[in-house]
Order: structure tokens, then sequence, then C-alpha cells
């Protein structure tokens, strides 16, 4: 940008306002730099993913299972059909919005939903917004005939500092009388990788103290009620 200060600045004053004005064209553009090259956000990445998880819904068959939420959500693979829409970094609110923005051409045989550790970042300030989670939970369960939700996962030492292990018990248990109450089924899959207290992991069953090492067990946990066909057939071999 070129900008015309005149021939000659003339006076100590008019020096300072043309720093002033040189300062603050700098800042203004340093700062639409950053909104412009800003990471995007896990909602950014999910409505881009909403083309290729619509094709993929549209293409599923009748019986499929559905699979929503976060990065845990999105790390489990199923022994039958399914449709895998979850996003890293995705809280409840962004879950149920991103549900909400989903084509259905046919219902799923079941969902499974698991939200809840990105809401407990120390920062969200979690146990203030139980309720406004809670509420986004029960909406986005409210959307299918059946659901099946899991206890939020453990966290590890290193991460305490970021995420409130005190908060993995609490939300759980909210979501286990939630779903005594509207229906859907609660199972904690992650009972190997959990230490004392509840909201706590055992040490070496994360690799980032957030994710597990190994979600085979939690998938294994998870197949009798949500691919019960699979499941029975593997039995008999």
């Amino acid at each position: 940008m070129y900008i015309n200060f005149g021939p000659q600045l003339g006076s100590i004053a008019s020096r300072k306002s043309l720093i002033l004005i040189v300062t603050s064209v700098a800042s203004i553009g340093y700062i639409a730099y950053q909104r412009l090259n800003k990471a995007p956000t896990a909602s950014d990445i999910a409505s881009k993913a909403l083309p290729a998880m619509a094709v993929e819904l549209a293409k599923a068959s009748a019986g499929f299972v559905l699979i929503a939420g976060d990065s845990h959500a999105a790390s489990l693979r199923l022994p039958c059909a399914t449709v895998n829409v979850a996003v890293n970094g995705l809280k409840a609110r962004d879950v149920r919005r991103h549900l909400s923005n989903l084509p259905f051409p046919i219902e799923p045989v079941a969902v499974l939903l698991i939200a809840g550790t990105n809401d407990l970042r120390r920062k969200h300030r979690p146990l203030d917004g139980i309720e406004m989670w809670a509420t986004e939970m029960r909406q986005a369960i409210g959307n299918f005939r059946r659901v099946v939700v899991t206890a939020v996962p453990p966290i590890g030492a290193s991460q305490i500092a970021a995420f409130d292990p005190d908060g993995v018990q609490i939300y759980s248990h909210r979501l286990e009388t939630m779903c005594s109450e509207i229906g859907c089924t609660y199972i904690d899959p992650w009972k190997s990788a959990r230490a004392k207290p509840f909201g706590k992991a055992k040490d070496g069953f994360l690799v980032d103290d957030v994710h597990l090492a190994d979600y085979g067990p939690a998938a294994r946990e998870l197949a009798p009620l949500l691919c019960p066909q699979a499941t029975a057939a593997a039995r008999k071999r």
C-alpha cells in the first residue's frame, strides 16, 4: 500500500503523526494476517468434511451404525458396517450442530456417541458448564431412535493441568442418569484404562495422556451392543 504524506513533514508533530499512522496500519495488517492464517477450528474441519461425509451416508445400506463425536470416536473401528462422522476436537455443542447438518437418507440402526473430553478443558470452566453440556448431549441423542453413549475416557497425569479429571466422573455420571431418563444406552468401555480415581488413567494406557494407545479393547466392549450379528458370528468360529 502507498500512502502520500506530502512533500515534507515539516515538524516533529508531523513526524509523530506519521509514526502513529504507520504503526496503526502495521497493526491492522498484522491482525488481518493472523485472522487469515489462523489454524482451522474443529468446527471448521467438520464443516469442510460435510460433503465427503454426505457421500458416505448416501452410499450406506440399511443396518449401518453411525459413529459420532470427538477423536475417541474417530479412532474406533467396529466389526460391522459403519459410517464414522466423528471429528477431532469437537465439543458436545459442535457434535450436535455437526449431526444436524448431515443428511440421513437411511436412518442408522444405532448411533455411537462419544463426547465430553474437549468440554472438560479447564479453560472452558467445565463444572460451571455442565448443564449446558447436558442439554447439548440430550438434544444430540434425541435425534435418533437408538443411541449408545460412552463414559468420558480418563485423563493422563501430564494433561491434568489442561483437563479436569474430576469432571470425567461428574460428566459420565450425568450421562448415565440421562440415559436412564430418556432411553439411551450408557456404557463405560474404558474401564481397563482407568486408575483410581475414576477420571485418571493408568500409566502406559494413553499415548499422549489423552488418547488411548489401543482402542481395540473398547471396540470389543462396544461390539455386542452395536454389532450383535458380527459378534455372534465371530464367537461361532
